[in-house]
């Protein structure tokens, strides 16, 4: 019995609430339809944003720009519209109807990638990308703060690693139905129609951005659910004198692991498919296909395995246990980013898509993580902060670190390979380096900081 109580005990100084079932929570089956339709707008999201990272050289070759400047349409234009953008929408996320929010998203970033399709310059290739990723700011704070009320902690990090999966499904999406359509226009799949006469980037991003507007509809088969108010228990430290609440203090360290994930997964995803065409003299459509189904697998294989394990370590040690989690799988992308520069063609496709599920594994994990540790009334704004995190250093930085890497460190004669392994290592380096920082603030805390 008293073995009983100390784990009662501990599991209250953790945080965590008392009634972990599913009462007072939306049917299980309806909150599981919620979740799909959630995948089903993550992948259209992101294969709207990824799209991109396949039609380089073509985008390139047809508007006249450099791979700096590709680099910002890959990266900085969400950056920047993430920026203005992304923490006020995630403070509405809290506040109004968050079914709304993402049916405003979709319209406004399909509208976007379509306008992608009829640039002319960079600079309106550039407008237009930050029309997407305005539309692209509502989803995943408002999605992920759905999820959080349609599911008790006990299983909520299945739920967000299943609603990550479309994300990764999303990433490796836009490579393989990229992949698809150009293997359509080489093949003679638009003569005799209107777009015969189109470049076929062009009708990539057609082909696209037009579900989007049709999608749209089925967000109107989510109900809003109640917001549940976040039990909070008080703890108190080893020598049994009250403590205050240091959520955002100990949620910082988990924000800069994801966003370091970000950054090397927007570097890796925006430039891997170039690698490939590139220094092996493969065909882009080919390459589009191949890798495509073999980040969709791996990514969408890792956020679910990382949800899971979510659950299983949570129940036992909380969100720092989850950080082990994080842990283990960044030390094992290490030696998995010198493949990327191994020169072989079969060693460069097994690393990347083994890189995305250890990587997929690390996001599910911190975002569960951030969910455990930040109150419901935040989690809107919480998320956001941590999206605008990613895309800040994720895809701002992410792709131009490996042009960068590539033109003043290795010079271009060294192709791509060495420049991705660099970036991965030290963005992985980074995210080493902020969850030892967390395990320190545990360590200095006690058990309530877990």
């Amino acid at each position: 019995m008293a073995a009983h109580g100390d784990s009662a005990a501990s599991g209250r100084m953790r945080g965590l609430s008392s009634t972990d079932d599913d009462s007072g929570y939306p049917n299980r089956g309806y909150a599981w339809c919620v979740v799909a339709i959630l995948i089903g707008t993550a992948i259209l999201s992101y294969t709207d944003r990824q799209v991109l990272s396949l039609l380089v050289d073509p985008v390139r070759r047809d508007l006249g720009i450099s791979d700096t400047q590709v680099s910002l349409l890959l990266g900085t234009a969400f950056a920047v519209i993430y920026g203005v953008a992304g923490i006020p929408l995630g403070v509405l996320a809290d506040r109004v109807s968050r079914r709304y929010l993402i049916l405003a998203g979709v319209v406004v970033w399909s509208l976007g990638t379509l306008a992608c399709a009829f640039s002319q310059s960079f600079a309106e290739l550039f407008a237009a990308r930050l029309v997407v990723g305005l539309g692209e700011a509502v989803l995943s704070p408002a999605a992920i703060s759905l999820i959080s009320d349609y599911f008790p902690p006990s299983r909520r990090g299945t739920a967000v690693g299943c609603f990550l999966s479309g994300i990764a499904i999303g990433i490796g999406a836009s490579i393989l139905i990229g992949g698809g359509v150009l293997h359509a226009v080489e093949t003679g799949a638009f003569v005799g129609t209107r777009f015969a006469a189109e470049a076929p980037w062009r009708l990539v991003l057609l082909v696209i951005g037009a579900p989007g507007l049709v999608w749209a509809l089925a967000i109107l088969l989510i109900r809003e659910p109640a917001r549940r108010a976040q039990k909070t228990v008080a703890t108190t430290s080893a020598d049994g004198q009250p403590v205050r609440s240091t959520a955002w203090v100990r949620v910082a360290p988990i924000y800069l692991v994801v966003a370091a994930a970000s950054f090397v997964d927007n570097a890796v995803g925006a430039w891997a498919p170039t690698l490939v065409i590139r220094e092996f003299s493969r065909n882009a459509a080919d390459v589009g296909v191949s890798l495509g189904l073999l980040l969709t697998a791996a990514f969408g294989g890792g956020v679910l395995v990382g949800g899971w394990l979510a659950d299983r370590v949570g129940a036992r040690g909380g969100w720092s246990y989850k950080l082990g989690v994080c842990l283990g799988s960044s030390l094992l992308i290490l030696p998995v980013c010198v493949l990327m520069n191994s020169g072989n063609y079969r060693a460069v496709m097994l690393a990347v898509p083994v890189y995305f599920a250890l990587s997929g594994i690390v996001t599910a994990c911190g975002f569960s993580a951030i969910l455990d540790v930040v109150p419901n009334r935040s989690r809107g704004v919480a998320m956001a902060i941590s999206f605008f995190l990613n895309v800040a250093v994720g895809g701002g930085l992410g792709a131009p670190a490996v042009t960068a890497a590539s033109e003043y460190v290795f010079g271009p004669a060294a192709g791509l390979g060495p420049a991705i392994s660099l970036t991965v290592a030290v963005g992985y380096g980074a995210a080493i380096t902020a969850l030892l920082a967390a395990f320190a603030m545990v360590r200095r805390r006690g058990p309530q900081a877990a």
